[in-house]
């Protein structure tokens, strides 16, 4: 993690790292400098997300959600979304298959 937040404060694309992968959980480590987007996607099984550095926006074609240090979400399979750091962010994503 540590190595995580260091590299995003000088890459301006996503830092991503698979943290762990056991069983049907797997976690993995998003970094995000101020202003950088993890570009439209899907998650393709049950994902949590939870923020544990900074803030973000987390945006759908429909809403825009602000989650700051310690929050987290569920989120919906197959939902097309986006991550833009308002701060330098680190962020977690737990992915659960079946």
């Amino acid at each position: 993690m540590k190595e995580i937040a260091e590299k995003l404060k000088v890459s301006d694309q996503p830092v991503i790292k698979t943290i762990y992968k056991g069983g049907d959980t797997t976690i993995i480590a998003i970094g995000l400098g101020r202003g950088v987007e993890l570009a439209e996607h899907s998650a393709p099984c049950k994902a949590k997300l939870m923020v544990v550095q900074g803030e973000i926006d987390f945006n759908t074609e429909t809403e825009s959600r602000r989650y700051a240090c310690f929050e987290s979400y569920d989120i919906p399979l197959n939902l097309r979304h986006s991550l833009v750091a308002r701060d330098d962010a680190l962020v977690l994503l737990f992915l659960t298959e079946g």
